[in-house]
């Protein structure tokens, strides 16, 4: 062999044999990190990981045999995907660094947590990164802008905080960014100058701040490519993109900005012709509608601006291509256009839209879901007979009259049907029960009247309903119904909802009605039935009411289960099994009842009110004494510069009188609201006794007991008036004016020493220091079974409200943070947000920190007493009040999931010339302890808030349902204008508030509860009864009693 090729044989041998060992020491080395990667992983609900990825031998591959892991080859690591298997573990990131040919990692799905190190950002063969829907926490590392050759990042559905790193130019083949729900936090501008050449973009629901006016020349980077934009559920605020920027958008096809604070007037988008969907929803934005976006230059096919404040008339549609368009809830007025394009859904609800219907005769056939409600439309409802493809029509809430078409009933595809909250009249049509389609019929509140259609041996003409109706709920309350409920109705087997209180209807109560076995609520109550009531299914009837009917025998086993008045008042025949009977329940028996149960409450009365007055005159000297020795020891002489040492600081600070000796007065504090001498009742002895013990520090205390005093409550006791626990200066911004001789003392509090704690921000839109913070001027706000709040003035001249918790009060650090930082989210016109918390090293040094908002409370409003600084609210002020607070408490609910909790006229605030509503001193109770919280829930009940079942509760802790309760009973303080605390006096004795509303109502004399100042204005009585009827229905038991979204919708209904 020529010596030249057994050379050349041989060097290829070695170069072989030498590449075969790296490759099997790389397999090996990649192995080994698959390892230690799988180690992290904790639970594996498949078995798929755990049971394929075992240590491989010598030379062995995990190519094809280790679930998820995929190589090149050349054998190396190239794909790790372990999406959607239940993973649950704690990664470690670092443990990946070997695998060098790795460029797909794909984690999506599971429930793993972990903070990502800045190893990951080592992996530089990455392509594609997928740690979606998990738990990871902490920042995004700065590495990761390393990745130069990433196409595809998602980290959604994380813990993830901080802001993006900077260097996000520098992934040049960045494509798909989703970084959508985690809590990051940055200026949007920024971020969004930074993007290059990249398609999709995800940032929704974090806490982005920052406005979208971005100059045109930093968005080419992004304009040129983007196609998908998310920036909703973020805390932007201020202008749009203007019109100079727009352009820059040369390939966007979706543009979603909801759920933000921007304001201002938006862009032409005249040039923008690939964008197909935009949407705004929850915003302040106004002016008008852009004309171009309707228009048929472009191709947008979906437009949701519901929620904003846009103006003007709606315009005529002519795109081509706009299928849903939502405008609902802003203030456009004018007609309905004449043309609606080809939309399949259009919502113009919760305007000022006005004019007839007819118009609906020319709009095309595509349309399939109409929602007019809310607005001021008028006239008949037109034939409309084109519009063969209708699913949903609703226009409740708009003063429609006449009659009701056939062509209603005939629509093929129809489903749902909402005409509530109208004048409309007539026959129901009886095709609305034939319809194999109908699911939801609602005609409640007008003046439709007949027979309820269906087959009946009194009719002329015989329908028979389908054997297999489609309907679930059915609504015909409050008309002038009259005649049988027909036995047909038990045809309706998956009826759920059947509501026909409120009408003439009579006869027996047909036993079909057992038939209904998906039946979740019956209501039959105001009728003329009579007879038995029949067996009806146990199981999923969550809500059943027949009072005020004719009813006899005996109450069904399977109804027992319900409070008495789902039978009483009414019924008087009708006998409970556990003895109740028409005795006491009928006019008579009632009456005898009341006077017994009179005697006895005017016996304990009178008993305790002997005891009471000779409490209150010894009560009286103590806090006259009291008084007078807490201004001896603490603030005389302040006037000429006397300083007060606060023990635990070392050094004198100086609290500031304006006044060195007020006026006594002869008003005292009693439940939320000012009760002069000649008006107080047995609660104001009450809350007399709550405040002399609470300021009754006794003069032989030494100096370092009043230190130690005031060092745990500041500002407890002062000269001059001050707040007691639940009183209108609990959590109004402003101290009250009692007149020209009754001065409140504003205290000027310079904090006693430097804040030495830590202070985190909730709202990166103002910064300050714990150490301005301290030396930051004071006045007393007031007091609640919280904390104190004060008024403070930063250098920069910001006011903010700081909330000084009461000691012992609030949970361990971790869970208060996580609580503060969860309620810190919340944002809403008709709220007041957080700013900031404060968590100092010692236990009294818990702060709660919000803006300062210039208002008085609604319990000033109502109570105030002469001389008024106040006019008397009129009947549409106190309705729009109801609206706000309503709205606000549907949001909390339903969009945070959070109760109020603390919900009284003293924590809702009335701001600016309209009086807006909003609401303080929210969710409080995440933050306390079961204790302390139990003692809020008494205090309430002191005070008339308290829900019912709150009372009997081992461990109370607020609800939905008992915020919806304490809305009821301040419905009724709007319309009556007397506090919830109150004892009146009536015919039947002395009674409470809720129950005095009750009786008069039950007795037919609603109206003699109204506030007098307004019970002679025309618009009084139908707006007034209806806000009463609300207001007994949030009252109700709590399983009967209406969620917040019913109730405020039942609100919007009303109109003046």
């Amino acid at each position: 062999m020529d010596p030249y090729i057994r050379d050349a044989l041989l060097l290829l041998s070695l170069f072989f044999f030498f590449f075969f060992s790296a490759v099997v020491v790389a397999d090996e080395e990649e192995a080994r990190a698959l390892i230690e990667f799988k180690k992290g992983i904790s639970s594996d609900p498949s078995g798929r990981v755990f049971g394929s990825w075992n240590q491989p031998g010598a030379g062995s591959a995990v190519c094809g045999s280790w679930y998820g892991v995929a190589c090149d080859a050349a054998g190396g690591v190239v794909a790790v995907d372990l999406a959607r298997l239940g993973l649950v573990g704690d990664l470690k990131f670092s443990t990946l660094a070997p695998l060098a040919r790795l460029q797909n990692l794909s984690l999506a799905g599971n429930a793993l947590t972990g903070r990502l190190v800045p190893a990951l950002g080592g992996v530089s063969s990455l392509r594609r990164l997928d740690l979606s829907a998990n738990q990871f926490y902490g920042p995004i590392p700065g590495r990761i802008t390393e990745l130069w050759g990433l196409t595809y990042l998602n980290l959604s559905w994380n813990n993830l905080s901080q802001g993006f790193p900077a260097g996000i130019r520098n992934l040049q083949q960045l494509r798909v960014l989703d970084l959508r729900s985690n809590g990051l936090w940055g200026d949007i501008g920024t971020l969004l100058s930074e993007l290059r050449n990249i398609d999709y973009v995800d940032l929704s629901s974090n806490d982005f701040t920052g406005n979208l006016l971005v100059d045109a020349e930093n968005l080419t980077g992004l304009g040129n490519t983007v196609k998908y934009l998310n920036l909703s559920n973020n805390k932007l605020s201020g202008g749009f993109f203007s019109n100079d920027a727009i352009p820059a958008f040369k390939n966007l096809e979706s543009l979603d900005v909801s759920n933000n604070q921007l304001s201002g007037e938006l862009p032409s988008f005249d040039s923008v012709f690939s964008l197909r969907v935009f949407r705004a929803v929850a915003n302040k934005l106004h002016g008008s509608v852009p004309g171009a976006l309707l228009a048929s230059t472009l191709h947008l096919s979906e437009l949701d601006f519901s929620g904003n404040g846009f103006t003007g008339n709606v315009r005529d549609i002519t795109s081509t291509s706009l299928k849903f368009l939502n405008l609902s809830s802003n203030m456009l007025s004018g007609l309905l256009p004449s043309s609606i394009g080809v939309c399949i859904s259009v919502d113009f609800s919760n305007n000022n839209i006005s004019g007839g219907l007819s118009v609906m005769q020319s709009w095309e056939p595509t349309l399939a879901i109409i929602d007019l409600s809310s607005n001021s439309l008028s006239g008949n409802y037109p034939e409309a007979s084109q519009l063969q493809n209708l699913t949903s029509i609703r226009l409740r809430n708009n003063s429609l009259v006449g009659s009701l078409p056939s062509t209603l009933g005939n629509y093929p595809e129809l489903s749902i049907i909402d005409l509530s909250l109208n004048r409309l009249s007539g026959p129901v049509l009886p095709g609305l029960f034939t319809s194999l389609t109908l699911i939801s019929l609602n005609l409640s509140g007008n003046q439709f009247s007949g027979i309820i259609p269906l087959q009946s041996s009194h009719s002329t003409e015989s329908l028979v309903l389908p054997s297999y109706s489609h309907l679930e709920s059915l609504d015909l309350s409050n008309n002038l119904l009259i005649g049988p409920l027909p036995p047909e109705i038990g045809n309706m087997q998956r009826l759920k909802l059947l509501i026909l209180r409120n009408n003439t209807l009579s006869g027996e109560l047909p036993s079909e009605l057992s038939k209904l076995g998906t039946l979740e609520i019956l209501d039959l109550s105001m009728n003329h039935f009579r007879g038995r009531i029949p067996d009806m299914p146990q199981s999923g009837l969550n809500v059943f009411n027949v009072s005020y009917n004719d009813l006899s025998g005996t109450i069904p086993e399977t109804l027992q289960r319900f409070p008495s008045t789902a039978f009483y008042p009414g019924n008087n025949l009708l006998v409970s099994p556990n003895g109740m009977t028409s005795g006491s329940n009928g006019e008579g028996g009632d009456s005898h009842h009341h006077m017994k149960y009179s005697v006895r409450i005017a016996s304990i009365v009178g008993s305790i009110g002997a005891v009471m007055l000779i409490l209150f005159a010894l009560m009286a000297l103590y806090v006259i004494r009291t008084q007078e020795l807490c201004g001896k020891n603490r603030f005389r002489d302040q006037a000429t510069g006397m300083e007060v040492k606060l023990g635990r600081f070392g050094r004198r600070k100086i609290f500031k009188s304006s006044k060195d000796t007020p006026a006594t007065n002869s008003m005292s504090f009693s439940n939320d609201h000012l009760l002069t001498s000649a008006t107080r009742s047995v609660a104001a002895h009450k809350e007399l006794l709550t405040e002399a013990v609470e300021c009754g520090y006794s003069d032989h205390r030494t100096e370092s007991t009043v230190n130690n005093v005031l060092q745990n409550h500041p500002a407890t006791c002062t000269t001059g008036e001050r707040s007691s626990p639940g009183s209108p200066l609990g959590s109004s911004p402003h101290l009250i004016d009692l007149g020209v001789s009754e001065q409140s003392v504003m205290l000027d509090v310079y904090s006693p020493d430097r804040l030495a704690g830590e202070l985190f921000f909730l709202d990166n839109s103002l910064i300050f220091t714990a150490e301005e913070l301290s030396r930051a001027p004071a006045e007393v706000l007031g007091r609640s079974s919280h904390g104190t709040s004060y008024k403070a003035t930063l250098d920069s001249g910001h006011i903010l409200t700081v909330k000084w918790l009461r000691v012992g009060l609030v949970k361990i650090k971790k869970e208060f943070a996580k609580e503060a930082k969860r309620i810190g989210t919340i944002k809403h016109p008709n709220i007041i947000p957080w700013r900031a918390y404060y968590w100092g090293p010692r236990e009294q040094e818990r702060l709660i920190i919000s803006d300062y908002v210039n208002g008085d409370s609604l319990a000033l409003y109502l109570y105030e007493s002469t001389p008024r600084r106040y006019s008397r609210l009129s009947v549409s002020q106190r309705l729009k009040i109801a609206i706000d607070v309503a709205r606000s408490l549907y949001y909390l609910h339903n969009e945070k999931g959070l109760a109020h909790g603390s919900l009284k006229p003293t924590n809702i605030l009335l701001t600016g010339p309209d009086l807006t509503a909003r609401l303080t001193d929210y969710s409080l109770h995440r933050l306390t302890t079961q204790g302390g919280t139990a003692e809020h829930i008494l205090n309430l009940g002191a005070l008339g808030y308290r829900a019912p079942e709150l009372q009997s509760a081992s461990k109370p802790f607020p609800s939905f349902k008992a915020d919806v309760y304490a809305f009821g009973v301040i419905l009724m303080e709007l319309l009556t204008r007397r506090s919830a605390g109150d004892i009146i006096s009536g015919q039947t004795g002395a009674v409470d508030l809720t129950d005095w509303v009750q009786m008069c109502n039950r007795e037919g004399r609603g109206t003699d509860c109204f506030d007098r100042d307004i019970t002679g204005l025309e618009e009084c009585p139908r707006v007034m009864d209806e806000l009463l009827a609300v207001s007994l229905r949030c009252i109700l038991p709590v399983n009967e009693r209406p969620n917040i979204r019913t109730v405020f919708q039942d609100l919007c209904a009303i109109t003046m």
